[in-house]
């Protein structure tokens, strides 16, 4: 798929994976339509777009609010006439055992990372399905293939966003739309500042190894171009689901380390 003059739709799009996505975009001549909750930064990502020459719209929202969802997609499709993309990149974490983990917090992760994902996709899909084209890219996580001890809640989320996506991707490849999983592992971008803790276990996991998050807008604007299923990222992901399957056990233990570290 060509990006040039399509109208993409991006959730997430004031910081991080979702601005650079949104930038790298732009500068491919796309359209993009920049959403999150803080307008200001809204604000700030497209003045930063148009001053090179791009075309962003930012369209403030709260993914979580399903009505609200609906009005900005009619929005955009009245205006435009149709969503060529949409990219489900708002997430938020909790750092915590479940044992200790606050109901609150986990049905704030869930309502964002995975009910999110659904409001903004079903009020898509029938504008798509009329255009008979279309692409849904859905940023899950290393974390939705392999769960990790102190980020229950997430990883939960992230498993079922890419239920949700092989699920999707069989029901309307006959639409001629695509669905397109993204699985980065850690990377540097706000999220770790803004997730909630139960104080034990620590929200700052940077370190050396993580990817930029230029790395992976640049992961996505590549599986969006040439189509691709599913992308998981970095090597040392990789090794570590080819190991998950062959040596669960192992991987266990190696993960029993890494709370006790933390």
């Amino acid at each position: 798929m060509e990006l040039n003059q399509k109208i993409i739709l991006i959730t997430g799009a004031s910081s991080g994976i979702g601005k650079d996505t949104a930038i790298a975009m732009a500068q491919r001549g796309a359209r993009v339509i920049l959403c999150a909750r803080s307008e200001d930064k809204l604000q700030q990502v497209a003045a930063t777009i148009q001053q090179k020459g791009g075309f962003a719209l930012p369209v403030p929202l709260d993914v979580t609010q399903r009505a609200a969802v609906e009005d900005a997609v009619n929005t955009v499709l009245a205006r435009f006439g149709r969503i060529d993309i949409l990219v489900n990149n708002a997430g938020i974490g909790y750092f915590g055992t479940l044992v200790d983990m606050p109901l609150e917090a986990m049905e704030k992760v869930m309502a964002v990372n995975f009910w999110g994902v659904i409001h903004c996709t079903q009020a898509v899909l029938p504008a798509m399905i009329r255009q008979k084209s279309g692409q849904i890219i859905n940023v899950a996580s290393v974390a939705g293939k392999r769960g990790i001890p102190g980020l229950a809640i997430y990883c939960a989320s992230k498993f079922a966003l890419v239920g949700l996506t092989e699920s999707l991707r069989a029901e309307v490849a006959d639409h001629g739309i695509q669905v397109i999983l993204i699985c980065p592992t850690s990377t540097d971008t706000p999220f770790f500042e803004n997730a909630g803790t139960d104080g034990k276990i620590p929200n700052k996991s940077r370190g050396l190894g993580m990817m930029s998050s230029k790395a992976v807008a640049e992961a996505i604007v590549e599986a969006s171009i040439k189509g691709k299923r599913e992308v998981v990222l970095s090597t040392s992901a990789k090794a570590l689901l080819v190991m998950n399957t062959l040596f669960p056990g192992l991987v266990d233990w190696g993960m029993r380390k890494v709370l006790q570290r933390r």
